[in-house]
């Protein structure tokens, strides 16, 4: 991560719920961030969050490279003239009630995301729910844990090396708004709620008064050019967030039907026209597929995989994503969905997949 000189250094890579952490949160975000750990602890210095660098600072347990950023960041706190508490130690302890916090991991390929929710004891033990869900059908599995800190740490770990991102931290009020409403999924599809949703519904609630925003409208992502944004936006597809990302095998198989059955016409083919009629293909699937009623589920997925993105510190591209998605969102029910390079970008990777696959086939 480029470090930069000033208030702002660090700051922009962190989501707001980082920055702004009270007392007993720093040093659990100090665990998740890893070896961001002293970007981090940067960046609650930048932003002159004093509660926050002093627990890192008075906390002998914190990784070496975050501490030592923490004292330092307090001399140059000190030289802003920003007030020092005189024994940070007993002001940044741990709290004496249990905090209690969310990740989100966003939605893979075929609609399916996962929250944790957890409980933080003042000695640091985790007691944990996870709970998966499932676009169109609702929560899906709950499944209740316990572990500690260092457990938690090499569980998110474990997750960033299968996926190619950790979950990310969430305001606990969004966490569990979108839990309820998977329950109201729960009940239009007749899908079973799983066994066990009771035994932790001191962690799934209480529900806030109305729905909180989505974490990505107030994650002050860089301003980018809408147009700009569009003609990027099929190079999104390769984030490990997107990559899984396809089409229904349906229509896969429409569109590959389609290919073949426009090659075998008017054989042989010259190269350039079979270009065009693949593209053709690709273009009708396109349209037909992305219905008025798909370009608005997967707007909101993609707003979903901003906050990853976003938590990573992959901010130009959150930005880029999130610009797609209203884009995606805004278009009118005549509209061409083929036109958006990341819609298209759906059908091209499946095609090369496709293809990928037969010439494996043939070689062996």
């Amino acid at each position: 991560m480029a470090k930069k000189k000033g208030k702002s250094s660090g700051a922009g890579a962190f989501d707001r719920e980082w920055l702004e952490v009270g007392v007993g949160g720093a040093r659990a975000l100090v665990d998740l961030a890893n070896e961001r750990s002293a970007d981090l602890v940067e960046a609650w210095v930048a932003h002159e969050n004093v509660p926050a660098v002093l627990e890192i600072a008075s906390d002998d347990s914190a990784p070496t490279v975050a501490r030592k950023a923490a004292r330092r960041g307090i001399n140059v706190l000190k030289s802003r003239g920003v007030a020092i508490p005189e024994r940070p130690r007993a002001l940044a302890g741990a709290p004496d009630t249990e905090v209690v916090e969310a990740w989100f991991r966003p939605p893979d390929g075929a609609g399916t995301s996962a929250f944790t929710i957890g409980s933080r004891s003042p000695q640091g033990r985790y007691r944990m729910v996870d709970i998966i869900i499932k676009e169109g059908a609702g929560v899906v599995s709950i499944a209740g844990m316990q572990m500690s800190r260092s457990q938690l740490r090499e569980t998110f770990d474990g997750i960033a090396k299968r996926f190619g991102s950790p979950p990310a931290l969430v305001p606990l009020a969004w966490a569990r708004s979108r839990v309820a409403s998977a329950l109201v999924a729960n009940e239009k599809s007749e899908t079973p709620v799983p066994l066990g949703f009771d035994t932790h519904r001191d962690l799934l609630g209480p529900l806030p008064p109305t729905p909180p925003p989505h974490p990505a409208l107030g994650s002050k992502l860089p301003a980018v050019e809408p147009l700009e944004a569009l003609d990027r936006s099929a190079r999104l597809h390769a984030e490990p967030e997107l990559r899984g990302w396809l089409p229904a095998p349906p229509a896969i198989h429409a569109m590959l039907l389609a290919i073949r059955q426009s090659l075998r016409e008017d054989a042989p083919n010259e190269p350039s026209a079979t270009q065009i009629k693949v593209r053709s293909a690709i273009e009708k699937a396109t349209d037909a597929f992305f219905t008025p009623y798909a370009r608005a589920d997967f707007a909101e997925r993609m707003k979903d995989a901003v906050i990853s993105m976003a938590a990573r510190g992959a901010r130009d591209r959150a930005a880029d994503l999130f610009a797609t998605a209203e884009a995606i969102r805004l278009l009118g029910p005549d509209a061409e969905p083929h036109t958006i390079p990341f819609l298209r970008a759906f059908f091209e990777k499946a095609f090369g997949l496709a293809t990928a696959r037969a010439a494996a086939e043939r070689g062996a």
